[in-house]
């Protein structure tokens, strides 16, 4: 806890937590009301109902205001990820089983999704926790209370990190993870400047916009594209720093979230084009010509681009940010073809992070595609074509310990990823702003996607954790004193 307490601060956020907290985030009752209303009624009208209950139980669950909206964010993504489907089918008239290719029992898909989301938020609602009122205070104090220059330089000094960093996770293979790691954290200086600036009156919103556009700029150029984190843990920090919704905030809110959608339209029309001229037209995730080059494509794929290829790319990324249909194809196949696996994938999902290459180099790598082909009963583009395709790791639950099993394993992921929230709010180097941040970074980056399969999301979370340990227990005490007091 910390020792600030009683003190009123500009903007504060009561500590109580009885019956008057909110329970849930602001308008999300109506919004969710409308949604149903415009989307729910159709042929998956029952199970949208059920999908709506769920999300509005999780968030309850999770939402916390004040604290850093990590662990309700990754909730409601999963859940979009499992229910978006739903929405269009029945925009669409269909039935959800007629909405994808690879068929199989979708909507039992659905609805162990579902079940399994609610286990995760139940998991991580138990291991988060008491509310952390005193370390919201505490980051609030410290925004108010240290000048904008100090955060600009810390962001500053973290792009120069995560830009060596990357730079040397191709050059020394053997460290790659946690050199990526490291990168990833940036995010946790870009957080608590865009945090602080929004929570004072008087810092420059001009020195965070330039901050946000870098951010934005550099996101474009490689085989993948990563924009969609700058909007997101700018729009985390904003609901942390817990801003009045004026009508003009409401306005620019809803323009960051137009324009993240466009581009996420724009990104699935131009990217098979677009990976095929930066890979040199060779079946490879490498990029083979330089930034100004690629960015020079996009602009020409862009301006070629008409309603009919828009309207494609709608459809093509709504199914996309559907994850339900390779675990509706599981449950065809598993277990009357293939048998359980009584936890093998999860074991070594767990074992594998405790093997770095550096000293396990006959370590087998992780293949997502020739796994999925086993459990699926199809063949799906793998190594071969430069990518990889994932059940994800409710459908690999499901394959270890079966319908009711799975929530065993999701339950615990859930109460690990509250544990690691809990731990790095309240450690004595982390508490308050920076622990805000980092607990931010380290869960959007390993554990935010319903298609990570558990052993690539779990070494993700080991190591990303072992890096913010390091962060805290070596730099934060000489680098960072000032935001922990």
């Amino acid at each position: 806890m910390s020792k600030y307490s009683g003190v009123p601060l500009p903007g504060r956020i009561p500590a109580n937590v009885g019956p008057r907290r909110k329970i849930l985030p602001p308008f999300m009752l109506p919004t969710v009301a409308v949604c149903y209303l415009l989307f729910g009624l159709g042929d998956n009208a029952l199970l949208a109902l059920v999908a709506i209950v769920v999300l509005l139980l999780g968030c309850a669950l999770l939402w916390r205001p004040g604290e850093t909206p990590i662990l309700p964010f990754i909730f409601v993504y999963q859940w979009l990820q499992a229910s978006l489907g739903l929405f269009y089918a029945n925009w669409r008239g269909l039935n959800i089983d007629q909405l994808f290719i690879f068929g199989g029992n979708t909507q039992l898909a659905v609805v162990l999704c579902l079940a399994g989301l609610f286990s995760l938020a139940a998991g991580m609602r138990l291991g988060a926790g008491r509310s952390f009122s005193g370390e919201v205070e505490l980051a609030r104090r410290t925004a108010q209370e240290q000048p904008q220059s100090r955060f600009i330089l810390l962001y500053v000094a973290a792009l120069v990190i995560a830009t060596v960093a990357q730079a040397s996770a191709f050059a020394l293979p053997g460290l790659r993870q946690p050199l990526l790691a490291l990168a990833d954290l940036k995010w946790a200086a870009f957080f608590i400047l865009t945090f602080a600036t929004f929570v004072r009156r008087d810092s420059s919103r001009i020195l965070w916009c330039a901050a946000f556009l870098i951010e934005l700029a550099m996101s474009f150029g490689g085989y993948y594209s990563s924009f969609k984190f700058v909007f997101l843990f700018t729009l985390t920090a904003l609901v942390a720093a817990h801003i009045r919704l004026t009508v003009r905030k409401t306005l620019v809110l809803a323009f960051f979230g137009t324009v993240l959608i466009t581009f996420g339209l724009v990104w699935t029309a131009v990217k098979v084009e677009y990976r095929s001229f930066v890979s040199g037209g060779q079946v490879s995730q490498a990029v083979v010509v330089d930034y100004s080059q690629s960015v020079e494509k996009i602009i020409d794929l862009v301006s070629t681009l008409d309603d009919e290829k828009m309207d494609k790319a709608a459809t093509d990324l709504i199914e996309r940010i559907t994850y339900v249909d390779y675990f509706a194809a599981v449950l065809t196949y598993v277990p009357s073809i293939v048998p359980h696996e009584d936890g093998a994938l999860w074991l070594d999902a767990i074992i594998r992070p405790f093997m770095p290459r550096l000293f396990f180099p006959e370590k087998e790598i992780i293949d997502d595609s020739t796994l999925t082909n086993k459990y699926i009963g199809f063949h799906v583009a793998g190594m071969e074509q430069a990518t990889t395709i994932t059940i994800g790791y409710m459908g690999e639950s499901y394959i270890d310990f079966g319908m009711f099993g799975m929530m065993v394993p999701i339950f615990a992921l859930g109460l690990l990823l509250g544990l690691i929230y809990r731990w790095l709010m309240l450690h004595r180097n982390s508490h308050g702003i920076f622990g805000m941040g980092l607990s931010t970074a380290v869960i959007m980056e390993t554990a935010s996607d319903l298609g990570n399969s558990a052993a690539i999301m779990f070494g993700a979370i080991i190591v990303s954790v072992l890096v913010a340990w390091l962060l805290i227990s070596y730099a934060a005490p000489n680098v960072f004193p000032a935001m922990r007091k």
